[in-house]
């Protein structure tokens, strides 16, 4: 067998041994795929079955070091109070500050006895120095290092007291804008990372701890890769490469597939992350963890939007479903496309479109629609957008009340001028045609002296009405000259009304 044959089993037999038993299996399918021959060596190992020489010693040792802790020991200014967690190559203990300067609870990561292998003390090495990179807030500080009497290096971390995000979002039942906002802390925390070129490569709930106060605290970069070359941690082997370290659940395309890690890949496991935080299920569910089947689902499978795995949920509110839809919906398939570039261009710009939504700004994950914009707007600006209707709605009101008044005014004055048109014609027919028709009849001075009486009362009222009109006043003056004929003209018969005649 040749050696890098026995480094990819040492590297799988290392990250499986300190998991439980009922998790073995779907990571021996994960790492091992259809390589029968390469599961069978590490089970051998697992079950200390055809042990070889060349990795025996650290089974051994590994073995005993469940009985064997760093409790009570001094390690630099700490002292080792109690163990906290085992994982595949190495255990962390809580300490205090022991030197006297002040007190100080921290955590200390140790690598355990028997397993100070070349892989192990690189990826250890790299954890270290990439941690000391990350002074941030939100980001568990790294306050020491060293080595221990028996020679295995450990480093120091700011302790943690809290719960992981998810059971932290439970246990207070935090709404949709709280969980919201508490998850901006996490993408502030992987952005500060990002710019400083680390990539976390396996984020998940169980990662990013939230203590009492509320504050985010991001874990375990112990698989974190550099987004560029750092020669003072060594050159990636071609052996680390194939194992593909990740946790399926949150894995991204790339990391199912062995593609080139970048920026791009923590966005989708945050989606991931955002996912779960907002419906209570993973995107993806796996039954017997197979390379196939992983890759299948991420790289090939569109997982149900929020909303939509939300109403699959019997005990998930109705309302919880339309909360969902719309934004949030595209914000989390939007950071959980499969192909990298189609995601959010950064951490920071995911992060900025969850604030918009959360103040009712546009999100870029939706098309930005003057129909979609102007809803938005109405949504962040209710009261104004209500006063401002009610007094379009006054003033459209007005407006209809006064052109409707217009138009009844406007129709009134027609009819009146209909009317008062009628009855000049009428006048003039009576007073004209009538009294030409009689004037020369015997025994008509009667019926004359009464309709010139009648016109004068007519003319006299409409030539009040009359003033600045030429057009009546035309037809007032003809009017009264025909009444003065009428009255005294002595050339046509007459009333014999000479004084009247002259004042008509």
């Amino acid at each position: 067998m040749s050696p890098e044959r026995w480094r990819q089993i040492e590297e799988i037999f290392q990250t499986v041994i300190e998991r439980p038993p009922d998790e073995r299996k779907s990571l021996l399918t994960q790492y091992c795929g259809g390589d029968a021959e390469l599961r069978h060596e590490v089970e051998s190992l697992l079950d200390h079955e055809c042990a070889d020489a060349f990795i025996q010693a650290p089974i051994q040792s590994a073995a005993q070091s469940l009985s064997d802790d760093l409790i009570g020991h001094r390690l630099g200014a700490y002292r080792v109070t109690r163990l906290i967690g085992r994982g595949g190559m190495g255990a962390v203990y809580e300490a205090a500050r022991a030197d006297g300067q002040y007190e100080q609870r921290a955590a200390v990561k140790v690598i355990k006895r028997g397993m100070e292998t070349d892989f192990v003390l690189e990826r250890f090495t790299r954890e270290r120095r990439i941690m000391a990179q990350l002074d941030h807030p939100n980001i568990a500080r790294l306050l020491d290092g060293g080595t221990t009497a028996d020679g295995r290096p450990y480093f120091v971390m700011e302790y943690v007291e809290g719960l992981a995000i998810s059971d932290y979002c439970e246990a207070n039942r935090l709404s949709i804008n709280e969980r919201l906002k508490l998850f901006r802390q996490v993408c502030a925390a992987v952005q500060f990372a990002h710019q400083k070129l680390v990539a976390h490569r396996d984020l998940k709930p169980s990662n990013v701890m939230v203590t009492g106060e509320g504050t985010v605290k991001l874990l375990d970069f112990g698989i974190a890769k550099l987004l560029a070359p750092d020669p003072s941690l060594g050159a990636v082997t071609q052996t680390e490469t194939a194992l593909r370290m990740m946790t399926p659940e949150y894995a991204s395309p790339e990391q199912a597939r062995g593609l080139p890690i970048t920026a791009a890949t923590d966005i989708y496991s945050l989606g991931v992350v955002l996912y779960e935080l907002l419906t209570d299920r993973r995107p993806h569910q796996f039954k017997t963890y197979s390379p196939a089947e992983i890759e299948r689902a991420i790289c090939d499978t569109d997982p149900a939007k929020p909303s939509e795995a939300v109403s699959l949920r019997t005990d998930a509110p109705t309302r919880l479903a339309r909360r969902l839809a719309g934004d949030l919906d595209n914000i989390v398939m939007m950071a959980m496309r499969k192909e990298p570039e189609r995601r959010y261009q950064s951490v920071e710009q995911f992060s900025e479109d969850i604030r918009r939504h959360l103040e009712g700004l546009p999100v870029i994950a939706r098309a930005d629609t003057l129909r979609y914009r102007a809803g938005k707007f109405i949504r962040r600006h209710r009261l104004a957008v209500a006063a401002l209707a009610v007094v379009l709605l006054s003033l459209l009101g007005g407006i209809v009340a006064t052109t409707r008044a217009a138009r009844v005014a406007r129709a009134e004055r027609e009819r009146a001028e209909r009317r008062f048109t009628q009855v000049r014609k009428l006048s003039n027919t009576f007073l004209f045609d009538f009294h030409d028709k009689i004037r020369n009849l015997p025994g008509s001075t009667e019926a004359r002296e009464m309709v010139v009486r009648t016109a004068l009362e007519y003319l006299d009222s409409l030539a009040q009405e009359a003033a600045g009109d030429p057009e009546i006043e035309w037809e007032l003056a003809e009017a009264y000259q025909k009444v003065g004929d009428a009255q005294g003209d002595p050339w046509t018969p007459n009333l014999g009304h000479t004084a009247a005649a002259m004042t008509s």
